[in-house]
C-alpha cells in the first residue's frame, strides 16, 4: 500500500500538516538508526505515536511517512501490508495520549490593575464635599442624580460595544465606535440636563457640573476600555487637589472660583484624553455599528442604570423615604466605590480557579461542589475587602468630624455591604453571558425600595437582602454548570 493510497483513507480531521507533526514525533522517538527487528521493538519505537493514535490510520501514516513499505511490513515482519502492520501495533500499545500543553491564562492580570481601577472609581468622590458648598438651588440632587443615571449606563453601554469590538476586531475599528460613542453619550448627557433645567429649574451651574460629572464617566470609559487608565490619574489631578486644598482649607470663599476651574479641569482633560486615544489610525472599515451589537449592549445599559439606581435613591429618599440627609448613605458610597477593585480582582482570580477546574476535574458533579465552593470563596474576599473599606471611612470620618455618625447609621451601611455583595454576584453572572435574571432582579429590587420608601432603611435592607438572595442562589445553580465557564 502506498503513501497515497493511505492518505484517501485517512478520516478528515487527519490534516497533512497534522501527519507532517506525526514524522516530527516519529524522528524526535527515534533513538538509533537501526531497523527493528520485532514487532515489539517497533512498537517501543513509535511509542508516542501509538500511544496518542486514535485510529490504526494514524500509526499506518506514521510508518509509511518513516519509508515503511508493504513489501517491508512483510519481509521484515510478516503482515501482508502496512495497514495489517498499523493494526497490530495499535491493538497492542494501550492509549496513553500525551497531555496538550496548559494555554495561556487570559485572566492573569498585573496585581496592581484592580487596585488602580479601585482608586478611579473612588477618588472623584473627593470632588462632591468640595462642590456642596457651591451647589445650591432648587433641585440640586434631581440633577446629579439623573447625571449619574445617564452617564453610568452610557458608559456600561458603551463599555459593551468596546470590548466586543476589540475582541472581533482591531483597535482601530474599536476606537472608531468608542470615538463615535463618545460623541453620542456627550450629546444625550447634554439633552438630559437640559430637560431637568425645564423640569425643575435647576441653576445653569448644578447643570454645568452635572454634565462635567457625566462627561468624565464617559471619557474615563473610552480611556479604561482601552487600557491606558494611567492617563486618568492625570485628568484626576487638578481635580481632586483642588477639593482637598478647599475642604483643608476650610472651604474659603475666595477660592470658589479656583475649585471651579479645578472641578471643570478634571472632566474637559478626560475628555481631550479619550479623543487623542480613540485617534483615527487608517482609513474607516466596515459598519460603525450594527445592529445586533447595539441589542448587545441594551442589557449591560440597563444594568448600569439599575445599579446607579440602587445606589443613589438611598440618598435621595433619605432616612425615612421623604428627603432629607442620609449620612450612612453618603458615607457608603466612597468605601463601595472602591471596593468595584477588591471586585475586579476576586472576579479575576475566581475566573482562574475555575478554569483550571475546568481542566483538573472529571467528574461533573465534583465540578460544580468545587466551583461553588469557589464562588463562596470569591464572594468571601470581597465582603472582607469590603467591609474594611467601609470599616476604614467611618474611623476616618469619626475622627475628622466631617460627617456627624452615629449607631442608627448602621443598618444603612450594612444595607450597602449587602447591596456590593449582591452587586459582585451579578458582575460575575454577567460576565459568563447570563444577564436577563439579573437585570430583572434588579430592576424588582429597586421598584420595592421606591414604593415602599416610607419604610426608611429597613425596606432598603430588605430589598437588598432579597436580591442577595435571588442572585446567589441563581449563581449557584448556574455556575455550577461546566459549560458556563466556556463563555
Amino acid at each position: 500500500m502506498s503513501a497515497q493510497s493511505v492518505h484517501d483513507q485517512l478520516p478528515r480531521a487527519y490534516s497533512i500538516d497534522e501527519a507532517a507533526l506525526v514524522k516530527r514525533r516519529v524522528a524526535a522517538a527515534r533513538g538509533s538508526a537501526s531497523t527493528p527487528r520485532t514487532v515489539s521493538a517497533l512498537c517501543e519505537e513509535f511509542g508516542p505515536v501509538c500511544e496518542s493514535a486514535v485510529d490504526p490510520l494514524e500509526i499506518a501514516s506514521a510508518l509509511e511517512f518513516d519509508g515503511m513499505s508493504d513489501q517491508a511490513a512483510k519481509a521484515r515482519y510478516g503482515f501482508p501490508d502496512v495497514f495489517a502492520l498499523a493494526q497490530d501495533m495499535y491493538f497492542r500499545v494501550p492509549r496513553r495520549p500525551a497531555e496538550p500543553e496548559l494555554p495561556a491564562d487570559p485572566w492573569q492580570v498585573s496585581r496592581f490593575r484592580p487596585a488602580l481601577h479601585g482608586l478611579l472609581y473612588g477618588i472623584p468622590a473627593v470632588c462632591f464635599p468640595a462642590a456642596a458648598g457651591l451647589l445650591a438651588g432648587p433641585g440640586v440632587l434631581i440633577a446629579l442624580i439623573v447625571a449619574l443615571l445617564v452617564a453610568w449606563s452610557l458608559s456600561q453601554g458603551l463599555a459593551y460595544l468596546g470590548f466586543l469590538r476589540l475582541g472581533q476586531t482591531d483597535a482601530g475599528q474599536a476606537r472608531r465606535l468608542l470615538r463615535a460613542g463618545l460623541a453620542a453619550g456627550l450629546t444625550v448627557e447634554l439633552l438630559a440636563m437640559a430637560a431637568t433645567r425645564v423640569l425643575v429649574h435647576t441653576p445653569m451651574t448644578v447643570l454645568w457640573f452635572g454634565a462635567g460629572e457625566g462627561a468624565y464617566m464617559l471619557g474615563a470609559c473610552v480611556l479604561m476600555v482601552l487600557g491606558v487608565e494611567l492617563w486618568l490619574l492625570v485628568a484626576l489631578i487638578p481635580g481632586v487637589l483642588g477639593s482637598t486644598a478647599f475642604l483643608f482649607l476650610g472651604r474659603p470663599p475666595h477660592l470658589e472660583h479656583v475649585v471651579w476651574g479645578a472641578l471643570g479641569a478634571t472632566p474637559v482633560l478626560a475628555l481631550v484624553l479619550a479623543v487623542i486615544c480613540t485617534r483615527r489610525t487608517g482609513p474607516p472599515a466596515g459598519r460603525l455599528v450594527t445592529a445586533a451589537e447595539l441589542r448587545g449592549a441594551g442589557p449591560a445599559a440597563a444594568f448600569g442604570l439599575a445599579a446607579a439606581g440602587l445606589l443613589t435613591f438611598p440618598a435621595a429618599a433619605g432616612l425615612h423615604g421623604h428627603g432629607g440627609v442620609n449620612y450612612g448613605a453618603l458615607l457608603a458610597t466612597l468605601p463601595l466605590s472602591l471596593s468595584m477593585g477588591a471586585a475586579e480582582w476576586s472576579l479575576l482570580w475566581y475566573r482562574r480557579r475555575t478554569q483550571r477546574l475546568l481542566r483538573d476535574t472529571r467528574d461533573y458533579r465534583r465540578f460544580a461542589v468545587r466551583a461553588r465552593l469557589v464562588l463562596m470563596a470569591a464572594a468571601a474576599q470581597y465582603v472582607a475587602a469590603a467591609a474594611a473599606l467601609i470599616a476604614a471611612s467611618c474611623i476616618i470620618v469619626n475622627a475628622t468630624g466631617v460627617i456627624p455618625l452615629s449607631w442608627s447609621d448602621l443598618p444603612q451601611l450594612g444595607a450597602y455591604l449587602v447591596l456590593g455583595l449582591a452587586m459582585f454576584l451579578a458582575l460575575t453572572v454577567q460576565a459568563l453571558g447570563l444577564r436577563t435574571f439579573t437585570l430583572a432582579a434588579c430592576f424588582l429590587a429597586l421598584a420595592g425600595e421606591i414604593m415602599f420608601r416610607d419604610l426608611g432603611v429597613r425596606v432598603q435592607l430588605m430589598a437588598c437582602g432579597a436580591l442577595l438572595l435571588a442572585i446567589g442562589g441563581y449563581a449557584a445553580i448556574e455556575l455550577g454548570k461546566a459549560v458556563r465557564h466556556g463563555y
